[in-house]
C-alpha cells in the first residue's frame, strides 16, 4: 500500500505542535522529521500553513462525518465537546502561535462548513434566505469554537451539560433574547 505523504506530513506536524513550539516548525525542520525531500513537500503543500489548513480540514471532516452519523444534535456535540478535550494541549499550543488569528479563520470557516452540511442534511427544506444564511452559519461557528476553546481545557467539565446547553442555544431555547427584546422594545415606547 503506497504511503499517502499528505498524512504523513500532517500527522507529523501535529506531533510537532504537540511537542513544541509552533512558531518554530518549518518546511525544513518537518522536512527532516520525515526524512523527505524539499521538493516532495511542495508538491504536497505550498507552505506550513497550508499544512495546517489540510490538517485542520481533515480533522473537521472526520468529526462531521461522526457527527452526522449520530442520533441528534446533543450526540453530535458530544463528538465535538470530547475531540476538544482530547486535543486541547495542541489546541491551546495553536491559539498561543502566532498564526493564531489564521488559525482561528481556519477553524471558523470548518465549523462552518460542518454547521452548513449539517443542517442540509437534516433540514434540507429550511427556508433560509442565503444572505441570513451566512451570517447564521457564521455567527453559530465563531460562538462553537470560541466555546470549545475556552471550556475545552476546564477540569472537570460536564460535557453532558455542555452539549445541552449548546444544543438549547443552536436551536433558540437558551438565549432568552425573545423576551428580552420584547421587553425592550415596551420600556422604549414608554419613554416616547
Amino acid at each position: 500500500m503506497p504511503v499517502d505523504m499528505k498524512n504523513v506530513l500532517a500527522d507529523t506536524f501535529a506531533e510537532m505542535v504537540k511537542q513544541g513550539n509552533v512558531d518554530k516548525i518549518t518546511v525544513k525542520a518537518l522536512i527532516e522529521e520525515c526524512h523527505i525531500s524539499r521538493q516532495t513537500f511542495y508538491y504536497h503543500f505550498q507552505d506550513i500553513m497550508d499544512v495546517l489548513e489540510w490538517f485542520v480540514r481533515r480533522a473537521t471532516q472526520s468529526l462531521a462525518e461522526r457527527s452526522l452519523e449520530a442520533a441528534d444534535l446533543r450526540s453530535a456535540l458530544k463528538i465535538f465537546i470530547s475531540f476538544s478535550i482530547e486535543s486541547f494541549p495542541m489546541l491551546q499550543k495553536l491559539m498561543e502561535s502566532q498564526r493564531r488569528s489564521q488559525i482561528e479563520r481556519i477553524m471558523i470557516e470548518a465549523v462552518e462548513r460542518y454547521l452548513s452540511g449539517l443542517v442540509l442534511h437534516r433540514q434540507p427544506d429550511l427556508p433560509i434566505h442565503y444572505g441570513d444564511s451566512e451570517v447564521l452559519f457564521r455567527f453559530n461557528a465563531c460562538g462553537l469554537v470560541g466555546v470549545l476553546l475556552y471550556y475545552g481545557g476546564k477540569p472537570g467539565l460536564d460535557q453532558d451539560r455542555l452539549a445541552v446547553q449548546l444544543e438549547q442555544i443552536l436551536e433558540g431555547e437558551l438565549s432568552g433574547w425573545h423576551g428580552y427584546s420584547a421587553a425592550h422594545n415596551s420600556e422604549l415606547h414608554s419613554f416616547s
